[in-house]
């Protein structure tokens, strides 16, 4: 007999998930891409905004991170929301900064070297705990982005030059884990943002005004 139940079954089955799988990934893909393209838009607005000493940038430095946290937390990359929370927290501080003159702090590089172990020693912890404990995708690189993300964020808040330095690496390792998860629109920005951070490190005033 050609008729077999359970065959049957398994045959209707699988092609209602097909069906529901084509008409779910265009509207979740369509999603995808615009909170890409957002998210580069308001954090490359942020970083040349920035750049230029506008005040306008920490409201684009808000938005722009806000994105990105919810489309990394979508493409299981546990660590990086973390950082885009730190992102908007130190807007906020920037921005209360920036009323005061754009207040520059002055650090020593044996400080630097303190700074330096301490995050990576917290990046080394949280990659090791996300390994074991999530499903998350590049751990150890996500931790590292976070922790040193976090770090050079705070320094930029308080203009100390050297935090160009731990952008340069952070930048560095999100191409590669943005174009490996294919958002390449969003690795595209870490390239910008990796020729914005050798500008601002080095003073060449390519992105100003």
């Amino acid at each position: 007999m050609d008729f077999c139940p359970i065959k049957d079954i398994q045959r209707y089955t699988k092609k209602k998930l097909k069906k529901a799988a084509e008409k779910k990934i265009p509207s979740d893909n369509a999603l995808r891409r615009a909170l890409e393209w957002l998210a580069v838009l308001f954090n490359l607005l942020f970083t040349w905004l920035y750049i230029n000493r506008s005040e306008w940038a920490f409201a684009a430095g808000i938005l722009g991170p806000t994105l990105l946290l919810v489309l990394s937390y979508r493409e299981k990359l546990y660590a990086e929301p973390v950082l885009q929370v730190v992102y908007i927290i130190s807007a906020a501080v920037g921005w209360l900064n920036v009323q005061k003159g754009w207040v520059q702090w002055q650090i020593g590089w044996g400080v630097h070297l303190l700074l330096f172990l301490m995050s990576s020693a917290l990046a080394a912890g949280w990659g090791v705990a996300l390994r074991r404990y999530t499903t998350a995708n590049f751990p150890i690189l996500d931790a590292l982005v976070a922790s040193w993300g976090m770090l050079a964020t705070w320094l930029m808040m308080y203009q100390v030059h050297a935090c160009w330095l731990y952008l340069l690496a952070v930048n560095a390792l999100s191409i590669f884990i943005y174009s490996r998860r294919r958002l390449f629109t969003a690795a595209c920005m870490f390239v910008l943002y990796f020729i914005m951070s050798i500008d601002g490190y080095f003073q060449l005033h390519w992105f100003e005004l």
